[in-house]
């Protein structure tokens, strides 16, 4: 399954459950992560979205990196499962929070 395959779907489960799905284009920059959600009560993470053997480029890992060093969650999304599962995770920090389910 191509990156672009999983981001459709996660983007589709994200949105319904309650998430905002963001295209992320840095305009000054090359090498940002494909998208940022955020949930009900703010809780926002940026995902990268890769086929299983598509390797992460130098230009991303060095654009994550940076984003990491200032506390900005980013995960590198390789399958469906993986990004429905951070969804809910996040959904369910959501509701720990009282902001909703």
């Amino acid at each position: 399954m191509k990156g672009s395959d999983v981001e459709k779907e996660v983007c589709a489960y994200a949105e319904r459950v309650g998430f905002m799905s963001i295209k992320f284009k840095d305009l000054s920059r090359a090498g940002g992560p494909d998208r940022l959600f955020i949930s009900n009560t703010g809780n926002v993470a940026f995902m990268e979205f890769k086929s299983p053997a598509e390797p992460v480029s130098d230009r991303q890992d060095d654009y994550i990196m940076d984003l990491k060093r200032r506390y900005v969650t980013v995960h590198i999304i390789r399958d469906v499962d993986a990004g429905i599962n951070l969804i809910s995770l996040m959904a369910t920090e959501d509701v720990l929070r009282g902001g909703g389910g």
